[in-house]
């Protein structure tokens, strides 16, 4: 009995040693921040941030998704309307789920690191992903499709009709090729051979942030007429200074975007300071004018905050948990300010941003 007891109390010890190494083990992150559309016909040719990225030599990838479990847990999210859509569009196609999905899943996750070229099979997993509400996967198996496709024989056309509907309406699925994952994190996470994308967003906020948004875009709109008709008054000359350093925001953008660097423009402090007049009214540098909606962005503040401090420690606490030691970040652009000055705050994590990371 005593050794017993022994044993159990040294495995008890160990585990916690485990665990503890685990939230105190160093982690390397670099952060891209990315449009999420670049259009049908984008200048940018992206090698700056897939080399900058394969150079770095991440263990993982994560991306700006939810993961199944965390999407389930939600009431509501912002784009539901859309991803039902897409569920009732495969579930009309008629493909049946398996009776064990996360087990058929898993099973073919193992065949295709063996066996990546069977196309067939990764049809089913794409599905299933999808189904199973892992949308970020889903994606990342439709795009590897997508790029083998030219290769399908008249069978794999066949069985790509019969599970996922016809080739080319992808689309119907949620598959886009204009942004950021198809154009820049898939690449690297193909080029690294990894199978998955990780996820890593929080909506836990999403209904009180869109309460607040709204409320505040209809008093700003309020604001806005009031001000631009005394344009002799004190405050118009302060938001007339906002919106003259808006528009010169917007022409270096143009100018990144005609010469296909919109990425690494998306990747600066400029563009910090434009996302921040843009999706904030103007945030503080209005604060105290007659009129403007103060306590309104001051709430969209705080959920923006608590969404982005919940995207954070997703990040950290699943690199630890999975063991990886460095990852690549991606995410909408409008994120980078607030993520990178938070991901720098947590200990133990190193943070690169895209343009200062030198290999």
């Amino acid at each position: 009995m005593k050794l017993l007891l022994s044993l159990l109390l040294t495995t008890v010890s160990f585990l916690a040693t485990a665990q503890s190494g685990k939230t105190n083990q160093p982690l390397e992150v670099l952060f891209i921040a990315a449009a999420h559309d670049y259009g049908a016909k984008p200048t940018e040719d992206f090698s700056y941030p897939i080399n900058k990225a394969l150079a770095f030599k991440p263990d993982a990838v994560f991306g700006e998704n939810l993961s199944p479990e965390d999407y389930d847990a939600l009431d509501r999210h912002w784009n539901k309307e859309a991803i039902d859509k897409r569920l009732a569009y495969l579930t009309k196609v008629g493909y049946p789920l398996p009776k064990h999905p996360q087990a058929f899943i898993a099973r073919q996750y193992k065949l295709l690191q063996k066996h990546p070229y069977f196309h067939q099979e990764r049809m089913k997993l794409a599905h299933a992903l999808f189904l199973t509400h892992d949308f970020g996967n889903a994606s990342y198996q439709f795009y590897l499709l997508d790029k083998m496709r030219s290769a399908f024989g008249a069978e794999e056309v066949a069985t790509f009709t019969r599970i996922l509907g016809p080739v080319d309406s992808l689309k119907n699925a949620g598959f886009r090729r204009t942004n950021e994952y198809y154009n820049i994190f898939h690449p690297i996470a193909q080029s690294l051979k990894l199978d998955k994308i990780r996820a890593m967003d929080c909506q836990k906020y999403n209904t009180p942030w869109s309460a607040a948004w709204g409320k505040t875009d209809s008093l700003y709109k309020i604001f806005e007429k009031a001000i631009e008709a005394d344009t002799n008054s004190t405050d118009y000359r302060t938001y007339e200074k906002l919106v003259n350093e808006n528009n010169s925001l917007q022409r270096l953008l143009n100018k990144a975007n005609q010469a296909g660097k919109s990425t690494e423009f998306l990747n600066t402090a400029d563009w910090d300071k434009y996302t921040d007049f843009g999706n904030f009214y103007g945030n503080r540098y209005l604060f105290g004018l007659k009129g403007f909606p103060e306590n309104g962005v001051r709430e969209m503040l705080t959920y923006w905050t608590l969404r982005n401090k919940g995207m954070c420690q997703n990040i950290v606490n699943r690199a630890r948990q999975a063991g990886f030691r460095r990852v690549v970040v991606g995410v909408g652009a409008s994120h980078r300010e607030l993520m990178v000055s938070l991901l720098k705050a947590m200990p133990g994590v190193t943070v690169y941003t895209l343009n200062e990371y030198q290999p």
